[in-house]
């Protein structure tokens, strides 16, 4: 019996028991499988023995066993017991609350934030000072703790788990911070949304981590690297100055506005990509399923647009004889300033390169004339 065939018994066996309880039984042991890792996959199913006999134990535990024949001689894991016992004062409102309020804080270099299932937000204080409003809602067996340390404000949860409820909605973290310069700032949640719209300069990197939800970021400048990574949520990065700008993203938009950076990567599935106004070295934008339209931008070296099944939209300044384009598409067609040529495009012998692909999607090629804004990478 391998872990798969292990887990889908015990979930068969735990069949009597309501379905909240079945599945936060089955997330216990799932985590201590992974927790184990692979290479201990036989040693914990030897510890935890039969699987029918460990459901017996779990539904004794929760006073609702049906019948089925028990053998005490492999106890429950402890903290397991533990949990199954103590949720009637884990369900009346008792939950553990972190709370973390301050207006005035001394100044701080750095940021590192590691939360979950909790919307994170930075927005520029009104009175210059620095400021943080901390809220988090704990698990048996976690801890909270924010503060700062040697130049670096952090909110962190320590500890393992038993089990973990849902916290959406009812957490958060807030920091006022005023527009002065930082090292570096990271911000790591899951299941809710990353908002900065602090005009800051940041000298090393700003790093953004979530799951599910969206990130939005403005205002940044001087950073290093920008590198936001989410899942099946959207991202907007506005107003930005950094040397990489990267947007990561499963099933969620990607807009880019006014940015300027040395190399700007958009990559999602099964949504559209949108840059707008920004000026580059390098763009690459690659979809699955979704549009991509760049436009109004300036870039020196090179504008890749690759996605499948979506149109790609490319306004390019200047005329055909500064670019180098090359665009391909199947079962559509492409246009250039509105005239057909067909599912092949290449021309021109400029140091800029363009290079379009799509599949069963349109291109949509624009020469426009040169703006007239001073715009510098």
């Amino acid at each position: 019996m391998n872990k798969e065939q292990y887990l889908q018994k015990l979930r068969e066996c735990l069949g009597g028991l309501p379905a909240k309880d079945a599945d936060e039984i089955m997330q216990y042991y799932t985590e201590y499988f992974e927790d184990a890792g692979p290479e201990h996959e036989a040693a914990v199913i030897e510890e935890l023995g039969d699987p029918a006999v460990l459901a017996a134990q779990a539904m004794e535990a929760l006073g609702q066993t049906q019948g089925i024949v028990r053998n005490t001689s492999r106890p429950l894991l402890p903290s397991l017991l533990g949990l199954l016992k103590g949720r009637g004062a884990a369900q009346d409102g008792t939950q553990p609350v972190y709370r973390f309020q301050e207006t005035d804080l001394e100044p701080f270099r750095s940021v590192f934030v590691h939360v979950r299932n909790c919307p994170i937000s930075i927005k520029e204080s009104a009175d210059g000072r620095y400021g943080a409003d901390v809220c988090l809602l704990l698990n048996e067996g976690e801890t909270a703790q924010a503060g700062i340390e040697k130049g670096v404000f952090s909110v962190r949860i320590s500890g393992r788990a038993i089990f973990h409820r849902n916290q959406q909605g009812s957490q958060y973290v807030k920091l006022y911070l005023p527009a002065a310069e930082y090292d570096r700032v990271e911000l790591h949640s899951s299941n809710a949304s990353v908002i900065s719209d602090c005009p800051a300069a940041i000298r090393g990197d700003l790093k953004i981590d979530t799951s599910n939800s969206a990130v939005n970021v403005s205002g940044i400048r001087d950073a290093e690297k920008i590198h936001a990574d989410t899942s099946n949520g959207t991202i907007h990065f506005r107003a930005l100055q950094c040397g990489e700008l990267i947007a990561d993203t499963s099933n969620g938009s990607i807009r880019i506005e006014d940015a300027a950076c040395d190399v700007c990567i958009a990559d999602t599935s099964n949504a559209s990509i949108s840059v707008k106004a920004s000026v580059f070295r390098k763009c690459v934008t690659d979809s699955s399923n979704g549009s991509i339209t760049v436009s109004g931008c300036r870039f020196t070296e090179e504008l890749k647009a690759d996605t499948s099944n979506a149109s790609v939209t490319a306004e390019l300044e200047g005329s055909e004889s500064d670019y180098r384009v090359s665009a391909d598409t199947s079962n559509a067609a492409i246009y250039v300033n509105g005239e057909k040529r067909g599912k092949s495009y290449s021309s021109g012998g400029g140091m800029r390169k363009v290079i379009l692909d799509t599949s069963n999607g349109r291109i949509n090629v624009t020469y426009r004339p040169a703006l007239t804004k001073d715009m510098h990478a």
